[in-house]
């Protein structure tokens, strides 16, 4: 059920607009910072591929992004009567479980293929990995494998897409009005945008440097990434439970 679920969640259309927005956001970011120019001759790679998505507006719409094809996949779902074939088939426990795994893969892939596919691209079509803006996280591993430090970004933003999804898919199973379900993401990243200090902005946590933020400390934020997933699973299952129970 959970393999068949993620496959069917892998060839949507809702995932291949996310992946594509995605790859089209690092490459608006690159532009952006190059004042149009893709290629550049001796850049290295490792510079080019974290200027993609670093100080542009571009990054703002990430978790957005992500949410969108999830806020209101649920209620798609159970509208049209597929939910109640799915746990006529197996059972409530076991459709939840797959919903869940199939949206955090989801999530995950939509960013991180994307990403790495960029990190691809400015490999080859650059030389050197050395970047040239001095780095302040973890300079010294940057500077050996910057390769591996670049999939650092990717690992991290696949998992922030992944919490990020299960969070719109827990606002699908709860509210009835879709339009307040797509205002919610939009409000939020507005909200830590504006309001909420530095290493809170949804926007910002993509980078891997906010992990040792002093303010917060070295747990900070991965309990705040794991209050969020948990806030998407208990929303979508007591959605689900009382959808049940209609």
């Amino acid at each position: 059920m959970v393999t068949k679920e993620i496959k069917r969640a892998l060839r949507s259309r809702a995932f291949a607009g996310t992946t594509a927005f995605g790859l089209f956001m690092m490459m608006a970011g690159r532009l952006d910072q190059s004042g149009g120019r893709i290629f550049s001759d001796g850049e290295p790679y490792l510079s080019m591929f974290l200027n993609s998505f670093r100080f542009t507006p571009l990054t703002i719409l990430w978790p957005i992004t992500v949410m969108f094809p999830f806020v209101l996949s649920y209620r798609r779902e159970r509208d049209s009567g597929f939910q109640r074939l799915m746990v006529l088939k197996t059972s409530r426990g076991q459709y939840r479980r797959a919903k869940i795994a199939a949206v955090a893969c989801s999530g995950f892939l939509s960013l991180f293929l994307p990403m790495t596919g960029w990190l691809l691209f400015c490999t080859w079509i650059s030389g050197s990995g050395e970047a040239v803006n001095p780095i302040r996280f973890m300079p010294e591993f940057a500077g050996r494998f910057p390769f591996l430090y670049g999939m650092m970004y990717a690992v991290n933003a696949g998992i922030l897409g992944a919490v990020f999804a299960v969070w719109g898919l827990g606002l699908s199973a709860v509210l009835r009005n879709r339009y307040l379900a797509l205002l919610i993401p939009v409000c939020y990243c507005v909200f830590t945008g504006v309001a909420a200090p530095r290493a809170w902005e949804a926007f910002k946590l993509i980078d891997p440097a906010v992990y040792r933020n002093p303010a917060l400390g070295c747990l900070g934020i991965p309990v705040y990434e794991l209050a969020l997933l948990a806030t998407g699973c208990l929303l979508f299952i007591g959605g689900d439970h009382h959808a049940g129970k209609a």
